[in-house]
């Protein structure tokens, strides 16, 4: 009986992630043939690749290689046959994506030797010094971005640029940087900075408040597909709102 009991909640999980595969992704995808060919473990891979990203969830890279196996292909036959600056952008992204910083670095430095002022070579490159904890040279990267385009992805890298000048416990910049980011911008985790910010370096118990009242207010009126990819940040403001009860 509880080996029926198994198959029975195996097969429905694995029904699930079909139904999910077919509402959600492309019609060119390849997971729905991967479910249907690797049954359960594909069902278990799809769920931790495609469903738990959004709860930021670290992904293995060795999981991440595996299913970028094609994509990492491809890329590679770009650079080799083409051999531009848009295919090396391509390649340097999905080597960021699989955790191969050195390899991914090479491809946007060689972009930024005949484009210096390659948006997109400049934003890889900060993205791994970033990840490497070299704050100060991302600085200098995001900087540069900032002023020869500084609406880049949306605000992202005015974002990160805050969080660069927080790491660097640079408190006044970062504080002005953030306001100037929330009025452009409006990012939640600009709100929490400055509340950490309010709270830890300027004693200002009020001001951490109301960063933090401020920001659940506006991802719990915001679509619920942005409140659900910032789980992490409000359970995070939460905590930090128990601390000024």
């Amino acid at each position: 009986m509880l080996v029926g009991s198994i198959a029975f909640v195996t097969t429905g999980f694995w029904m699930l992630m079909i139904f999910d595969c077919v509402r959600n992704e492309p019609k060119n995808s390849k997971w729905l043939w991967l479910l249907i060919v690797l049954n359960f473990p594909a069902a278990i891979i799809y769920l931790l690749t495609r469903k738990l990203s959004s709860l930021t969830l670290p992904i293995p890279n060795l999981l991440k290689h595996w299913t970028m196996k094609e994509t990492l292909s491809n890329a590679e036959a770009g650079v080799r046959d083409i051999g531009k600056s848009r295919e090396y952008i391509v390649l340097g992204d999905v080597l960021l994506e699989m955790g191969k910083l050195d390899r991914a670095l090479e491809c946007y430095q060689s972009v930024l030797i005949d484009e210096p002022n390659n948006s997109h070579g400049i934003w890889g490159c900060a993205t791994i010094e970033i990840k490497r904890g070299k704050f100060h040279q991302a600085m200098e990267h995001l900087n540069t971005l900032l002023i020869n385009e500084p609406n880049y992805k949306r605000g992202a890298a005015s974002l990160q640029y805050g969080k660069v000048l927080y790491e660097l416990a640079q408190w006044s910049p970062a504080k002005i940087h953030l306001q100037g980011d929330i009025h452009h911008w409006g990012h939640s985790e600009s709100f929490l900075l400055l509340a950490k910010i309010s709270l830890y370096y300027d004693d200002d118990r009020i001001a951490a408040r109301n960063y933090l009242e401020a920001m659940l207010h506006g991802l719990k009126s915001a679509p619920k597909s942005n409140h659900r990819n910032h789980q992490h940040l409000i359970r995070e403001a939460q905590k930090l709102q128990k601390t000024l009860a």
